[in-house]
């Protein structure tokens, strides 16, 4: 049940095909796991998210060292995956030293989380724990000693031979989904084994993401290769890289739960430019990947009045008509609250009106909102540097 829960929240598995948990769904959900992009993500809120939202544009107009480096060289775990360790590992050697190791310390920046032990544990439960004799390598020639430590120690729990090989470290682990792409689930009932247990120990060393932040970027300013980059990064960065910083930073944003008034009142707390590029940015990450029909029954719904406007707003006005032609398909007044219009228009079997819903996603899909998404964000002045 556990893995049908994350992948319908995830849209892996449809309302229509509830118990279908396929190989691609696997695959994909693997990518969910790395945290990384490859997939657009659902970032619909859980319904315990009804926090008072409090936007604040200070944090939005300038993109710091260790985001830029993100930017400009992602760690791409999603790659280990589809090419392979050495696949990997062979077009990461295409750049210079010390920048592979910026790539692999973001990597392990993925999985390092404030207040969390779960990060070291969730790195080695998978792909990217492939890469962890160059992740120590790179912590030990970057000059991070106590890092390396914990992950060599960590190493050292799966014995004197480190397995790179996903197959063999699941072996050690209760919990991992290291055989998700052969379609083998863990059985999270099972107890922890002893490696689960030492590594969610050693996690404790790590969870302070801040402090891993500014470890990077002091790296990044000593390195004289890593500083020439960064400063070329920040001067060549691209309109869809801020936009992707702008985006990243604006979510989760408010919350689409509880009363209607409630929910109007928060988004309206964000100026207009900013609000337009938020209800942009969920409707375009629900609708690839789930749909017209996710966008709305997942709380993403709740914002669904204020897009045809945005839409306009990017000169988007076919998309704007669509899904104007959608919202005419509830009820009125628009069940604005995600609880509401789930019991009135999403509690019955897939039928017809749910194909219609879901008919108008290739239209949005196909629709390059993205590209003038970015040239909007830069003509209010509003895309950071």
């Amino acid at each position: 049940m556990f893995i049908k829960s994350l992948l319908r929240s995830i849209g892996l598995i449809s309302v229509r095909t509830p118990d279908r948990f396929t190989a691609a769904s696997a695959c994909i959900l693997s990518l969910v796991i790395l945290g990384v992009t490859a997939v657009a993500p659902s970032i619909a809120q859980d319904a315990i998210s009804k926090d008072s939202y409090r936007f604040q544009e200070a944090s939005l107009q300038h993109i710091p060292d260790y985001d830029l480096l993100s930017l400009a060289y992602p760690p791409n775990l999603g790659l280990i995956i589809a090419n392979g360790r050495d696949g990997y590992l062979a077009e990461m050697s295409q750049d210079p030293v010390p920048i592979q190791r910026v790539r692999l310390l973001l990597g392990l920046g993925e999985y390092t989380y404030d207040a969390s032990t779960e990060g070291l544990h969730g790195y080695f439960s998978a792909p990217a724990g492939t890469l962890a004799p160059q992740l120590l390598v790179a912590l030990q020639e970057a000059g991070f000693s106590d890092r390396a430590k914990v992950v060599a120690e960590a190493m050292a729990a799966f014995g004197p031979n480190y397995p790179v090989e996903d197959k063999v470290r699941s072996d050690f682990l209760a919990q991992s989904f290291l055989r998700i792409q052969e379609g083998i689930v863990p059985d999270l009932s099972k107890p922890p084994t002893a490696v689960d247990v030492k590594l969610r120990e050693l996690g404790t060393k790590l969870a302070n993401k801040t402090a891993f932040r500014a470890e990077v970027e002091a790296y990044a300013a000593r390195d004289p290769v890593v500083a020439a980059a960064l400063k070329h990064a920040r001067e060549t960065l691209t309109d869809e890289q801020r936009l992707s910083y702008l985006q990243d930073q604006l979510l989760p944003g408010p919350s689409g739960f509880g009363e209607a008034a409630e929910i109007k009142a928060r988004i309206e707390t964000m100026p207009a430019s900013y609000r337009t590029t938020y209800v942009l940015i969920i409707l375009v990450g629900e609708v690839l990947n789930g749909g017209t029909h996710q966008f709305f029954y997942n709380s993403s719904g709740a914002f669904a009045e204020y897009v045809p406007q945005a839409l306009r707003d990017v000169g988007k006005n076919d998309a704007a008509a669509i899904i104007e032609t959608a919202i005419a398909m509830f009820p009125k007044p628009y069940p604005v609250s995600t609880e509401e219009r789930r019991r009135i228009s999403f509690q019955h079997e897939w039928n017809a009106w749910d194909d219609k819903l879901d008919s108008f996603s290739d239209a949005i899909e196909n629709d390059d909102i993205s590209a003038a998404l970015a040239a909007y964000a830069k003509k209010q002045g509003i895309l950071p540097n």
